[in-house]
């Protein structure tokens, strides 16, 4: 059975991020099972969390495709074919909880699904900074851009550029859990650890025949090109209040909108840069102050998991 223009499908599951904890490298275990569907136009539908609808400051020039309507999500779902689990792999779902949960429990049901990958907060941290880096999307240091999240947040920057806000699980899992008691919570260390055994767990988890997927291929991993560490050195840290998109303009791209050498953000794959990567060590005092930062966030997530996170100290 294939859909038809009139028929709405929604998804029975949702992989709800967070951001940098692996959800890419599970998008495309889970995307092996002849059982799965997963929108092949791009991992991540960004409809739940309505990023598309113009109240979050996206910088121009900056690609990011959203499903503003239901319409727009409904054509990622045009070529499923009857598969029974239907997926969506979305980690601004979990940034946006307070809109994302309720969203999904209206649209999608109280049965769906859903499954959160986790990664040690302060390491999730300068992940995150580090993707941004590496798809031209920052252009502080790691200090300057810890510095200048306030202001972000205030002026409703978007998820991907507010570090270490992203890395505050508790409020945002408790919330989900609220909608959906009966969801998933895996963490990427367990991933890592033992990536057949937790597909094999998912798979349980959306009551499907259990298939060994490869796995031994990781997804979006970490690392930025030696041609970026000027970045890191601060090179443009006098600038770093300017708008976004004077900088992107002057070194990276024309100011024209339609450009479509323009980076993009489509969730499954990175703008592929040329030459050797490195992954430079966080600085010791920045990741003295984050691991304070976080501890009671720590705290409050394993109240809220009922199970020890020892793994994080």
């Amino acid at each position: 059975m294939s859909s038809t223009p009139s028929q709405e499908i929604w998804p029975n599951f949702l992989v709800i991020g967070a951001p940098k904890s692996g959800t890419t490298s599970l998008y495309h275990y889970l995307a092996q099972h002849p059982d799965i569907f997963l929108s092949p136009v791009r991992k991540e539908g960004r409809f739940f969390s309505g990023i598309g609808e113009g109240q979050v400051y996206w910088p121009a020039y900056y690609h990011y495709d959203t499903a503003p309507t239901v319409a727009d999500y409904q054509t990622l779902f045009e070529t499923w074919s009857g598969q029974p689990r239907i997926g969506d792999v979305s980690p601004d779902y979990y940034a946006y909880a307070p809109i994302s949960a309720p969203r999904a429990l209206k649209h999608c049901g109280p049965d769906t699904k859903i499954i959160a990958l986790l990664r040690h907060p302060v390491e999730r941290t300068y992940s995150h900074y580090l993707q941004n880096v590496r798809r031209d999307a920052e252009f502080a240091t790691f200090r300057s851009a810890l510095a200048d999240e306030p202001r972000r947040k205030s002026a409703h920057w978007g998820f991907q550029w507010l570090y270490a806000d992203t890395s505050c699980y508790a409020e945002r899992i408790a919330i989900w859990k609220q909608h959906f008691p009966d969801m998933m919570i895996l963490l990427q260390d367990e991933l890592d650890a033992d990536t057949p055994g937790i597909v094999a767990k998912v798979q349980d988890y959306l009551g499907l025949d259990r298939i060994a997927p490869e796995t031994r291929q990781r997804y979006n991993t970490g690392g930025i090109p030696l041609s970026r560490l000027p970045i890191l050195e601060g090179v443009l840290d006098a600038r770093a209040k300017e708008p976004f998109e004077d900088i992107y303009a002057e070194f990276i791209a024309p100011r024209d909108a339609t450009n479509s050498d323009a980076p993009t953000a489509d969730g499954v794959y990175p703008p592929l840069v040329e030459g050797e990567t490195t992954v430079p060590p966080m600085e010791r005092d920045i990741r003295d102050a984050l691991t304070a930062r976080f501890a009671p966030e720590i705290d409050r997530l394993e109240d809220i998991l009922d199970r020890s996170l020892k793994v994080w100290r």
